[in-house]
């Protein structure tokens, strides 16, 4: 034998052996299924930084920016507070996203979140996750999204709408959102990139609003069109009584445990508007060079979607009096309206529709993929991990059988113009439109942020587990640590906040993980 081929097999023994030695073997090899990386290489690496981008900045800018300012501005003190919570919000979810993306780009499996925690704390941990998100979570805020597109409909007419009316309203608009993107990934890649852009015209169109009423001031400072008068006559960080929930808050006799809890409040109502950052991990798999892609693409839209919330808001403050921005949960259309007329209104509810739709259009794409992660590792029945309509991929199994190599070739590329995940569709279909009929948007709003942040801080506590028992492990991407520390920390607090002031919906999801706890144990079984 030659000294060549020696070696070789040396080499491979040892390949063998530190391939059997549980120190050594990584962690991803023992604890992601085989389905997870046949799905990898069945799926095709379709999505860019770009595509990453407009889905962060998609579903980011959605609902949130258009009806959390309330709930922030009634927790705080006076308007510049709240913009420091804007900020804090945006830096906060901008150190989970840079989390995140270390994750991604060192475990490029689809399913986001689902695949960190069964690569750091086994199947039972990724269950919850999946049965939390799949069931509850992300039907939950697409019902909110929804009921947001209702409402600003109804806002336009003429006379208010019935409540029923507006439920129907956003079950027939959700109908038809996921029937849209039940097609092909290619054409809810395209519909997410024009959402995106439309997000940012609305943005762009609040923001010019509140400069035009400044310039009119300036110029004239009795111009019908330089907004409220607050914003020039009184201090942007003098304390002001605020009314929360219908009641007046006198901050000057107030405990410091109170001051916590609408402090935390405040901040929970910004997370909300900025949740979505996680969701480009879901992809990761589908991603070109999720290393550097997925990196650049958080970056962006963080930037992005910071810069905006802050002009956003200093235009609110700047076109209403500050009272008004507390007692509305449609601020940017009473903003728009109050400024430039009732035109301006019409205009701004039409596109926080269309925004709205565009988040569902990610949310859709996101949970869709999210639940072919979970089929393939068992967690729920395989047929959710299907992709394209049924009958197109019977038709081109036995067609592929009985043809040679270029008709089996042919039958695949035409199963790819269906490639959507139909069956994972109508699961999302169904909860929402449960959610959407028997919940409100306050209370889905809080049990959506409880359930989500639980799963953000165990992910971002796997992480730091993660690098203290894989230092060697690839990671193209590696954020500073005080970034996930900062995030774990402000993170618990958030969760032991809302457990405390929403006991209800604390103990619903408790239930929901006990419930996911027993069937994990059950299915291992």
């Amino acid at each position: 034998m030659s000294s060549q081929a020696q070696e070789r097999d040396g080499n491979e023994e040892r390949d063998h052996g530190k391939a059997s030695d549980l120190d050594t073997e990584p962690l991803l090899g023992r604890r992601v299924s085989t389905g997870s990386h046949a799905s990898e290489r069945s799926a095709a690496k379709q999505l860019t930084t770009r595509h990453a981008f407009a889905v962060l900045v998609t579903l980011q800018i959605g609902s949130g920016i258009f009806a959390s300012p309330a709930q922030v501005d009634s927790n705080v003190p006076s308007p510049g507070a709240a913009l420091l919570v804007w900020v804090l919000g945006g830096l906060l979810s901008w150190a989970g996203a840079a989390s995140f993306a270390e994750l991604g780009a060192a475990i490029p499996l689809n399913g986001g979140m689902q695949a960190y925690l069964a690569y750091v704390y086994g199947d039972t941990m990724a269950f919850l996750m999946a049965w939390i998100y799949i069931m509850a979570a992300k039907p939950s805020a697409m019902a909110i999204q929804s009921i947001v597109i209702a409402e600003s409909i109804g806002s336009i007419t003429s006379a208010p709408l019935a409540a029923w009316l507006l439920k129907l309203i956003a079950a027939l608009t959700f109908l038809a959102m996921v029937l849209v993107n039940s097609i092909n990934t290619k054409i809810t890649l395209r519909l997410s990139e024009s959402f995106t852009g439309i997000k940012l015209i609305t943005v762009v169109l609040i923001v010019v609003g509140g400069f035009v009423a400044v310039f009119a001031h300036l110029v004239n400072p009795d111009s019908s069109l330089s907004g409220g008068k607050d914003w020039y006559s009184k201090d942007w960080f003098a304390t002001r009584p605020t009314v929360s929930e219908g009641h007046l808050i006198d901050w000057t006799s107030m405990s410091t445990w109170e001051r916590y809890g609408h402090y935390s409040a405040a901040i929970y109502g910004g997370l909300w508007a900025y949740d979505g950052w996680d969701n480009a991990n879901i992809v990761a798999s589908e991603i070109r060079n999720p290393g550097q892609a997925l990196p650049k693409a958080i970056k962006a839209a963080m930037i992005v979607v910071l810069s905006s919330y802050e002009l956003v808001n200093i235009a609110y403050y700047i076109l209403l009096p500050w009272a008004t921005v507390s007692s509305s949960d449609a601020v940017a259309v009473v903003a728009m309206s109050s400024a430039f007329g009732r035109w301006a209104g019409i205009l701004v509810s039409a596109l926080v529709a269309v925004s709205c739709a565009g988040s569902i259009t990610s949310n859709v794409f996101t949970i869709g993929r999210l639940t072919i992660a979970a089929s393939e590792r068992e967690y729920l029945p395989t047929v959710l991990g299907q992709r394209g309509l049924p009958w197109h991929q019977t038709q081109a199994l036995i067609q592929s059988e009985d043809s040679d190599t270029d008709m089996a070739s042919l039958n695949q590329d035409k199963l790819s113009h269906f490639d959507a995940p139909i069956y994972a569709n109508l699961l999302a279909l169904l909860l929402t439109l449960i959610y959407i009929f028997t919940g409100s948007f306050r209370t889905l709003l809080t049990f959506v942020g409880m359930a989500m942040w639980v799963f953000y801080v165990s992910t971002v506590v796997g992480l730091l587990i993660l690098r203290r028992r894989e230092p060697h492990l690839d990671r193209p991407y590696k954020p500073t640590a005080i970034l996930p520390a900062v995030f774990v920390v402000v993170g618990t607090f958030i969760i032991v906040r809302s457990a405390i002031f929403s006991p209800v919906q604390g103990g619903v999801l408790a239930c929901l993980l006990i419930m996911g706890t027993l069937v994990s144990k059950l299915r291992a079984r």
